[in-house]
């Protein structure tokens, strides 16, 4: 469970149309000259960016490691061999190591 429980609950869906609507404000406050209304949209962009960030942290935080890649040895190729011959070796079920 993450350690942000808002985190989760921000969806990707609700970023993107939270800063689509800051940047139509913020462009209609510079073709108006309207101050408030160019910060207006300026912090809801500002926020939308920390939602988008706090979002990915609380996705990333709840995400399983990755998977184990089976065709990638899982030992070390001994000194005499190469990292075929350990594949093999691990396919046969041989262990070389003592």
């Amino acid at each position: 469970m993450s350690s942000l429980p808002l985190a989760v609950s921000i969806s990707a869906q609700t970023v993107v149309v939270l800063m689509a609507i800051a940047v139509v404000l913020a462009i209609l406050g510079h073709l108006t000259r309207l101050r408030s209304l160019l910060a207006t949209g300026l912090v809801l962009l500002f926020l939308a960016t920390f939602g988008m960030i706090i979002g990915g942290f609380g996705a990333w935080q709840d995400a399983p490691g990755p998977a184990p890649d089976t065709l990638r040895p899982t030992s070390l190729p001994p000194a005499d061999g190469s990292i075929g011959d350990a594949k093999q070796d691990a396919e046969r079920g041989v262990d070389k190591n003592p």
